[in-house]
């Protein structure tokens, strides 16, 4: 018998369809199955973006695409749901309700209805970040905040976390462990320019006792599955099978 691969090669629980405005035509969720299981993924995950404007259906359409995925693969439907501001998010319980489960954006600032500091300079952006990861991780209907501190292209400096201190971190990432929602480790996070603010917040996560979520935040079919990228990343941080998180009715959930 061949040895098991570790869990987070198995898993992508951040894929986006072609009913999000970011994915691309050819993402249909059979397409996106098929695709995963070439990558040997166990455990998929679905998480359309849902904007202020977005008809909650898309949930029950792609759960209904997805009902015929092979045994080997389990699938799971959720969604990204935005944060628009401190204390101003489109997640609710009817959402909540209709997904396996929710992971939450707090930083979509190349959105322009998404608040942005109120004051410039890299400190400003600092706090603002760390002020709206907060607000994600006292939501307790959500499950997990997707690619943390990630500075979007175009956006701001993407030094601009680096200013946070690892003081400043610990309250918003113990407030994510009392209300047990998880944290994303996605290709983002590889980012040569953030890698090291990163490094250092997943330590900090893994310290407070958080789980990590696995996901390609795949918008085209070629990143479907393409976790086994964070290997080295995932080796770093000494994360095991126990420290991943899968949805409700998952292995290790």
């Amino acid at each position: 018998m061949g040895q098991v691969r570790p869990l987070f090669a198995r898993s992508d629980i951040h894929v986006h369809t072609r009913l999000s405005p970011c994915g691309q035509d050819e993402m249909t969720p059979g397409a996106i199955i098929r695709a995963a299981a070439e990558q040997g993924i166990e455990y998929l995950g679905i998480s359309d973006h849902i904007h202020p404007f977005t008809d909650h259906s898309i949930l029950d359409s792609v759960r209904e695409e997805c009902r015929a995925a092979p045994d080997s693969i389990r699938v799971f439907v959720g969604c990204e749901a935005d944060i628009m501001a401190v204390g101003e998010t489109v997640l609710d319980t009817a959402l909540a309700a209709k997904a396996d489960f929710v992971m939450v954006a707090a930083n979509h600032f190349q959105d322009p209805s998404v608040s942005r500091p109120a004051a410039g300079g890299m400190r400003a952006v600092a706090r603002h970040f760390l002020d709206m990861f907060t607000y994600a991780a006292s939501l307790e209907l959500a499950d997990v905040i997707a690619h943390p501190f990630f500075v979007m292209p175009d956006t701001y400096d993407p030094l601009a976390p680096a200013a946070i201190t690892e003081d400043e971190l610990r309250p918003a990432v113990e407030l994510a462990a009392k209300n047990h929602i998880a944290v994303e480790i996605s290709r983002r996070a590889l980012t040569p320019e953030q890698k090291p603010f990163l490094i250092n917040f997943y330590r900090v996560c893994k310290q407070a006792g958080l789980k990590f979520v696995i996901g390609s935040d795949a918008h085209r079919l070629a990143d479907v599955g393409r976790t086994y990228l964070v290997e080295q990343l995932i080796v770093e941080l000494g994360l095991k099978d126990e420290d991943i998180w899968l949805p409700r009715g998952g292995a290790l959930s």
